[in-house]
C-alpha cells in the first residue's frame, strides 16, 4: 500500500469497467489512501453521462466493454478536447488497442493480468503527476512563446521610434538655427522700444522647442529601455522612474515657459 503524504492533493477518480467485482477492488483500493475521491461506473455510456456532467482528476477506462466500448469513450474526449489523462485497463494480447489508446491520448495502460492492485495508487498518481508536468511544460512553453513575440513588437517600436526621433531631431535642431538667424536679422530692423518684447517672444520660442526636444529624448530613452530585457526584476522601477522624470522635466521645463509669458 503506498504511503499516505498528507499534503498531497485528493484526487477525483473515475472507474470504468464491467467487471463488478474488478472494479469494487479497485475502487476499495483507491479509496483506503484517502488521497483519492472514487466514482465508479460499468459501462461506456455510463462514462459519458460522468464525463458531462463531472469533473475528474484520472480515468481507469476498461478497453473491452458492451456497447460503448473504451477506446469509443477515449475517442470522445479526444473529440471534445477533454484533457483528462486516462489509464486503459487491457487483456493480454491486446497490444495493438494499447497503442491506439496512447494514440488518442491515454497515459498508459495496465495489463489486468499483471496488475499489482496495491500498486494502483502509486500508478494513479504517476499518471496524475505527469499529467501536470505536461501542463506547467506547455504552459511555460506558450508564455515563452508570448515574450518571443512581445520582443518581436518591442524591436519594430524601438527601430520605428529611434528613426522618428532622429527626424524629429534633425528638424528641430534646424529649425532652432533658423530662428536664431532670423532673430538676429531682424533685431536690426525692430525699434528700441520694441526690442525687448521681441527679444522675449523669441526666447519664449526657443523655450517651447526646449520642451519638444527634451520629450523627442524621453521617448527615445524610454524606447531603449523598453528594448532593454524587460525580464530583468528591475526593470519595472527602471521604466517607472524614466518615466516620472521625463514627466517632471516636461512639466519643469512648460511651468518656466509659462512663468516668462506672465
Amino acid at each position: 500500500m503506498e504511503k499516505i503524504d498528507p499534503n498531497r492533493r485528493v484526487l477525483d477518480v473515475l472507474i470504468v469497467d464491467d467487471d463488478g467485482p474488478f472494479r469494487l477492488v479497485l475502487k476499495e483500493i483507491l479509496s483506503s489512501t484517502r488521497q483519492h475521491t472514487v466514482v465508479v461506473c460499468e459501462s461506456g455510456e455510463k462514462a459519458l453521462e460522468f464525463l458531462q456532467r463531472q469533473a475528474f482528476d484520472v480515468v481507469l477506462l476498461d478497453y473491452k466493454m458492451a456497447g460503448i466500448s473504451g477506446l469509443n469513450v477515449l475517442q470522445w474526449m479526444h473529440e471534445q478536447k477533454m484533457e483528462i489523462p486516462v489509464i486503459m485497463l487491457t487483456a493480454a494480447g491486446s497490444e495493438n488497442i494499447a497503442v491506439e489508446a496512447m494514440k488518442l491520448g491515454a497515459y498508459d495502460y495496465v495489463r489486468k493480468e499483471n496488475i499489482d492492485l496495491h500498486h494502483v495508487p502509486v500508478i494513479v498518481n504517476g499518471v496524475y503527476e505527469r499529467y501536470q508536468f505536461r501542463k506547467e511544460r506547455e504552459r511555460r512553453e506558450m508564455v515563452e512563446r508570448e515574450r518571443s513575440k512581445s520582443l518581436v513588437a518591442i524591436e519594430t517600436f524601438h527601430s520605428t521610434l529611434a528613426s522618428l526621433t532622429q527626424i524629429l531631431d534633425n528638424s528641430l535642431s534646424v529649425a532652432s538655427l533658423n530662428i536664431e538667424k532670423y532673430q538676429s536679422e531682424l533685431t536690426a530692423h525692430v525699434k528700441n522700444e520694441g526690442r525687448r518684447d521681441f527679444e522675449k517672444a523669441f526666447k519664449e520660442i526657443q523655450q517651447q522647442f526646449s520642451v519638444i526636444q527634451s520629450a523627442i529624448k524621453s521617448m527615445l530613452r524610454t524606447a531603449n529601455l523598453l528594448h532593454g530585457n524587460f525580464s530583468d526584476s528591475k526593470y519595472t522601477a527602471q521604466l517607472e522612474q524614466n518615466v516620472n522624470g521625463t514627466l517632471k522635466t516636461a512639466q519643469q521645463l512648460v511651468s518656466a515657459s509659462m512663468g516668462q509669458k506672465l
